[in-house]
């Protein structure tokens, strides 16, 4: 399978395509997640529809450096750039962006996953019942685990879970996807396979960079 980034060049950066603007909170800003569309791209620069909030416009002041996503049918392509300026074009109000660092391709749906066992707490959503788990496999997309809590198909749980000192889940809500089986020797514990949701991008890449990690340690690789 192949990795679940790869390095690509702007030219996969295409006019038509969506795209999702993370700003950080500033002085003066209060900073959020908008939805615009590429308009156009040349020499490294990003052109997008200016975004609105209530019906208003949002120009973003030149300088700030903002987190963006771009998508097409079958992949995320996720960058950063920095605010050149906000003017009109055509009639159209437009941000460009100077694009900065590496632009990375991410395989919508095909996660890499890799056994890491960890211990983690689910509570049900609907009657707060908490449990112990542990994991079996993790992906940016979901986990496989153990436990002895008795879950459904489609039961939505809430989990707490540590992948390493500084990256961790607090209440985050994942589906039961299916039930796996039980596990031999252990007539109380059994195996379910999770799937996240509403998890921010930028948790993600974290994961996604946490679990690159994992593999080039379990290949005898070195990291950057």
């Amino acid at each position: 399978m192949a990795y679940f980034l790869e390095e690509v060049d702007i030219s996969r950066i295409k006019p038509g395509l969506p795209l999702r603007i993370e700003v950080s909170s500033t002085i003066g800003f209060s900073g959020g997640i908008f939805k615009s569309n590429v308009e156009d791209v040349k020499n490294g620069i990003v052109e997008a529809s200016m975004p609105s909030l209530s019906g208003r416009l949002v120009p973003f002041p030149a300088g700030m450096i903002v987190r963006l996503s771009a998508v097409d049918k079958m992949s995320l392509y996720v960058f950063y750039g920095v605010v050149i300026e906000n003017e009109e074009e055509d009639g159209i109000p437009v941000t460009f962006f100077k694009i900065r660092g590496k632009i990375r391709r991410v395989q919508r749906r095909r996660f890499l996953r890799i056994k890491f066992v960890s211990n983690g707490m689910l509570e049900m959503s609907e009657t707060g019942e908490k449990s112990p788990f542990t994991s079996l496999d993790i992906s940016a997309g979901g986990m496989k685990i153990v436990t002895e809590a008795r879950l459904n198909s489609d039961m939505i749980v809430r989990i707490n879970f540590e992948f390493e000192e500084g990256l961790e889940f607090k209440n985050q809500e994942a589906k039961v996807v299916r039930e796996i089986k039980e596990i031999e020797n252990e007539k109380d514990l059994l195996s379910y396979g999770l799937s996240f949701f509403g998890v921010p991008l930028s948790m993600q890449d974290k994961i996604m960079r946490f679990i690159f990690k994992l593999e080039l340690k379990s290949r005898g690789g070195n990291r950057d």
